[in-house]
């Protein structure tokens, strides 16, 4: 059984806006906006992408539609690295404390 997670956007389904994850993503559905990825990107038949895309890898399958600026094999912009950094130094309450005990593994 393999424990390699992935992300799949399938036919029919479409997503307008910024993903960003570590893990490798299948898309075969519609995506307009920021995708970014640590993993690898497949474009599979039948999947459109609009927009910008950042991807440790990207496999481009025929019958698939790319409209974006592309950037492969660098690490992701450290953009969100920075503001999580940044929002674990303002001080929290109350119901936003127990959702950073949760994010950090405490709870």
């Amino acid at each position: 059984m393999s424990t390699h997670a992935i992300f799949e956007l399938h036919p029919g389904i479409s997503m307008k806006g910024q993903l960003s994850m570590a893990k490798d993503i299948v898309l075969t559905g519609k995506f307009e906006g920021e995708l970014q990825t640590l993993g690898c990107l497949t474009v599979a038949a039948g999947g459109v992408v609009t927009g910008s895309i950042e991807a440790g890898a990207l496999v481009l399958e025929p019958g698939n539609q790319v409209e974006a600026k592309i950037k492969v094999g660098a690490t992701p912009k450290k953009k969100g690295h920075e503001e999580v950094k940044k929002v674990s130094n303002e001080k929290w309450s109350g119901r936003l404390q127990k959702l950073k005990e949760i994010a950090l593994g405490r709870k």
